[in-house]
């Protein structure tokens, strides 16, 4: 399995380096930092009612704490609130996403 960890996290340093873009986020109660992610807004939740949403991928070796819900990112123009974090394997995590409005 250990094997299959190193390749997956691998890849997630590849797909990041091809299709990543900096956003800044932002730990609850702390300073904001420049991270790489993929944006992902085919997502089924991306437009409600109640709001705008995305999915963010990036890797956790990125940050100092694990990202939390409660936590802010900013794309562009457009600030964020993390509601839910899903790590996987190999070191990267899903972040999905609501725009504050």
């Amino acid at each position: 399995m250990a094997a299959w960890a190193q390749q997956s996290g691998l890849a997630n340093a590849a797909l990041l380096a091809a299709f990543g873009s900096s956003v800044s986020y932002q730990p609850a109660g702390g300073e904001s930092f420049t991270v790489t992610g993929i944006v992902d807004r085919t997502s089924d939740e991306e437009r409600q009612a109640n709001g705008v949403y995305v999915r963010l991928f990036v890797r956790l070796a990125d940050f100092a704490a694990p990202p939390a819900s409660g936590d802010e990112v900013t794309i562009g123009s457009a600030v964020y609130t993390v509601f839910n974090v899903v790590n996987d394997s190999g070191g990267g995590c899903w972040l999905s996403l609501r725009e504050k409005i």
